[in-house]
């Protein structure tokens, strides 16, 4: 472990160094990895927002899950009270309509 923290000092000393250095253009070797490394601290942040968004709107989610259950249920139960009243309307409806034709009927039959 300690020739490895030696080894980690001694080579960012040396890549320390070596960015201080010019190219043949008068310009520093380190200028394109300080922007590479811009970029790289930049994307990491937008990636760290991204995930932070996505974990709101997961809470988001599950905090609503509760109400839209509980809505569904509801709206189930509206269903089935229609349908029962609805069966007892047409029921009646059918009943009396048959009361009618037989009534119909025995006048007919009279005529």
């Amino acid at each position: 472990m300690n020739k490895f923290a030696l080894g980690l000092v001694v080579g960012s000393a040396a890549g320390f160094v070596f960015s201080l250095f010019k190219d043949e253009n008068g310009n520093r070797v380190g200028k394109p990895l300080k922007r590479e490394y811009d970029g790289f601290k930049h994307d990491t942040t937008d990636f760290t927002h991204s995930i932070q968004s996505v974990k709101n709107s997961s809470n988001k989610l599950n905090d609503s899950l509760p109400t839209a259950q509980r809505a569904v249920s509801d709206i189930g139960d509206e269903v089935n009270h229609y349908q029962t009243r609805s069966n007892k309307i047409l029921k009646n409806m059918k009943k009396q309509s048959d009361q009618l034709n037989q009534h119909l009927g025995n006048d007919t039959k009279k005529n």
